[in-house]
């Protein structure tokens, strides 16, 4: 037999039982609410606060500074054959404009570099961009203290 009293503490079971999920759904979506909204907050942030900043550490990009441009010169190169090269050194910013290195180093370097060399190489496109870095690697070593920032070929003749 049953009496009031445990029928009203089942209905109060049964109640409580079934609430329960109910509560845990809710929990659950205002955690997910919360969540989204600190992440549209944060991505608001960074998109005011100007977004990427340059990583700690890294160097900038080198400018272009002065350039000195060398007087044409006529190389021997294998077979017979010759190469009329003029070159200009271009070195970063972090070179004066006022005083540039002279250009005596880079001609001796370029000489050294093309004499004995095949010519047919010298003759196509690719050929020639890998001259070029070759020759740009072979000035930097001549000016160790002031930094590189291009080569380029004044005039090029090859007979």
């Amino acid at each position: 037999m049953t009496t009031m009293t445990d029928k009203t503490a089942k209905a109060a079971n049964s109640a409580t039982a079934a609430d329960e999920p109910v509560k845990k759904k809710g929990k659950k979506k205002k955690l997910v609410i919360m969540l989204v909204l600190v992440l549209v907050l944060a991505a608001g942030a960074k998109f005011m606060l100007g977004g990427k900043k340059a990583p700690t550490g890294v160097a900038a990009a080198p400018k272009p500074g002065p350039v000195v441009a060398i007087d044409a010169v006529t190389v021997n190169l294998a077979g017979g054959h010759y190469l009329r090269i003029g070159v200009a050194v271009q070195f970063t910013s972090k070179v004066s404009a006022t005083a540039p290195p002279d250009g005596a180093m880079a001609t001796d370097q370029t000489i050294t570099f093309f004499t004995g060399q095949d010519p047919s190489p010298l003759e196509t496109g690719a050929g020639l961009a890998d001259a070029k870095k070759g020759l740009e690697a072979k000035i930097a070593t001549a000016y160790p203290d002031d930094p590189i920032y291009d080569i380029l070929f004044t005039s090029f003749v090859v007979q």
